[in-house]
């Protein structure tokens, strides 16, 4: 072999060498970039849904308002569940709205709250409904570390009778 020969074998072998390298970097990058993304997807996603959890609570809460209608209550297996009492064409029908497994939950039923009757609203990373005193039902989620939550007004306070 000539010294022309093996300057030319080098050097593709050198120009080939970073050609590799250079799409072993680019494939990196692409891995990374993509990661990231998806990422920051799940992370706007689980935002999104607690969003419209605690939107879908507060506008329940706002359509059924009446004397007596809507309050919390606690049902074995549930936890804090909102309870709301339909009137007039709906009257004796419930709708039932907790936290379950990692979901929220709306439950239509004659009175029975049950997971086979109930429908899943959206996932959400966790959940809790409390009320206070003076009638301010508190939705609190999960998500990404921090809570979110909304306060949802009941304008007609609930004095609920308990029988003995």
């Amino acid at each position: 072999m000539n010294n022309k020969n093996i300057k030319y074998s080098v050097e593709t072998f050198m120009v080939t060498l970073l050609l590799i390298l250079f799409a072993i970097m680019v494939s990196i990058l692409i891995f990374e970039g993509s990661s990231t993304y998806k990422k920051v997807l799940n992370s706007k996603e689980s935002e999104e849904n607690a969003r419209i959890a605690l939107s879908f609570i507060n506008m329940k809460i706002k359509q059924n308002d009446l004397a007596n209608r809507v309050y919390l209550d606690y049902y074995e297996g549930f936890d804090n569940t909102i309870v709301i009492e339909y009137g007039n064409e709906e009257e004796g029908l419930f709708s039932y709205i907790y936290f379950k497994d990692g979901a929220l939950y709306e439950c239509y039923s004659e009175g029975v709250l049950s997971d086979e009757l109930s429908t899943k609203i959206v996932d959400v990373n966790g959940g809790s409904l409390n009320i206070s005193e003076d009638g301010l039902i508190e939705s609190r989620i999960s998500v990404n570390g921090r809570d979110i939550s909304r306060l949802s007004a009941i304008r007609t306070k609930y004095e609920r009778v308990v029988q003995e």
